[in-house]
C-alpha cells in the first residue's frame, strides 16, 4: 500500500515538472529569433542544452555551474578543455579557450576551478577579458546541498579588475532536482592603486531537471529574476539531452529574453561522444537566423 502511494506521489511529481517545462518551453519559443549575448566558458553540453545549469546536478561545469551542484560530484576528477568560435571553425573566428577541472569531496566538499580567456571581437573596446572561478559545495542532506564561489575577471590591458561571489542551493529528490543560484551577491572592483570598491548587486535564478535515467536529462532555467540594472530583462533557457547506447549523445535547446513585449531567441544543438572515461562535445547557437557561435570540448574523468 505505502509502496503504491509513493509511486503515484512520484509519478505525479513527474507529471507536474513536465507540464512546467512544456509551458516554458512554449513560452519561450513562441517569438521570433534574434542575438542574445552567450554566456561562458564554451562547454559543448552547456551550450548545446541552451545554458541550463542551475538545477542540473551532474556533469556540471567548473567555469558556469551553480556551486550548491559541487556537493553532488561523484567520486571522480573531471578536466576539461574547450574552445569557442563565430561562425566558422577556424583561426579568424576563434574567440574563446578554457580549461577546468573538478574534484570530489575529501572532507570539506565538491570544488571546480575554472580559468577562461575572452578575445575581444571585432568592434569591441579592449583586448579581450580574463576571467577565474573557484567554488565549493556540501551536502548537508542526502537531498541537499550548498556552496560558494568566488570569480575574478579583468579586462586585458587594464589594471583593475571585478571580484564576484555567488551562493547556491541544490536539491536532489530521485529523478527531479531543483537549484537556486545568487549570482554577484558582491562585485568588487580592485587593484589599478585604487581603494577597492564593492557593490551589492544578488541577482537571482532559479532552474529544474528531470532526470528519469541515465540517458535522458530535460531542464529548465529562469535567470536574473531579481537584482537587475536598469532596462536590462531577465532570460530563460530551456533544453534536453538524449543517449545512445550510453556513447552517443543528441542534445537540443534554446534561449532568450523578452524586453518590451518581444522576444529576443536562440536556439542551441549539439552532440557528445564518450570512450571510456573520455568525451568530446560538439555544440552550435543560431541567432538571427544564422550560425552565430560554435564550441568544441573535450573532458576526461579518472
Amino acid at each position: 500500500m505505502f509502496k503504491s502511494l509513493a509511486n503515484r506521489r512520484a509519478r505525479a511529481m513527474v507529471t507536474v515538472v513536465c507540464a512546467l517545462a512544456v509551458g516554458l518551453t512554449v513560452g519561450v519559443l513562441a517569438a521570433p529569433a534574434a542575438a542574445l549575448e552567450l554566456p561562458y566558458p564554451p562547454n559543448a553540453r552547456l551550450m548545446a542544452m541552451g545554458w541550463t545549469f542551475v538545477g542540473v546536478c551532474d556533469q556540471h561545469d567548473p567555469g558556469r555551474t551553480n556551486p550548491g551542484a559541487y556537493g553532488f560530484n561523484g567520486d571522480q576528477v573531471t578536466l576539461s578543455l574547450g574552445a569557442g568560435f563565430g561562425a566558422g571553425l577556424d583561426l579568424d573566428t576563434f574567440n574563446t579557450v578554457y580549461a577546468g577541472v573538478s574534484d570530489m569531496d575529501r572532507g570539506v566538499g565538491g570544488g571546480g576551478l575554472a580559468l577562461v580567456y575572452c578575445k575581444a571581437g571585432e568592434g569591441e573596446d579592449g583586448q579581450g577579458l580574463k576571467y577565474a572561478t573557484y567554488g565549493i559545495g556540501k551536502k548537508v542532506a542526502d537531498w541537499c546541498s550548498l556552496g560558494l564561489s568566488l570569480s575574478y575577471s579583468q579586462a586585458v590591458g587594464s589594471k583593475r579588475g571585478a571580484v564576484t561571489t555567488d551562493a547556491g542551493l541544490m536539491l536532489r529528490l530521485g529523478a527531479i532536482s531543483a537549484g537556486v543560484q545568487a549570482s554577484s551577491i558582491t562585485r568588487s572592483l580592485v587593484g589599478g592603486g585604487i581603494k577597492p570598491e564593492t557593490e551589492f548587486t544578488p541577482s537571482v535564478s532559479v532552474g529544474l531537471a528531470l532526470v528519469p535515467s541515465r540517458a535522458f536529462t530535460l531542464a529548465l532555467d529562469a535567470h536574473g529574476l531579481t537584482g537587475q540594472d536598469e532596462g536590462v530583462e531577465p532570460w530563460y533557457s530551456g533544453g534536453a539531452e538524449v543517449w545512445l547506447k550510453d556513447k552517443i549523445a543528441l542534445r537540443a535547446g534554446a534561449f532568450g529574453s523578452f524586453e518590451e513585449g518581444a522576444a529576443s531567441l536562440s536556439y542551441t544543438g549539439g552532440v557528445g561522444l564518450r570512450m571510456g572515461k573520455a568525451e568530446i562535445g560538439y555544440a552550435l547557437v543560431f541567432s538571427d537566423g544564422g550560425l552565430s557561435a560554435q564550441c568544441v570540448t573535450a573532458s576526461s574523468s579518472f
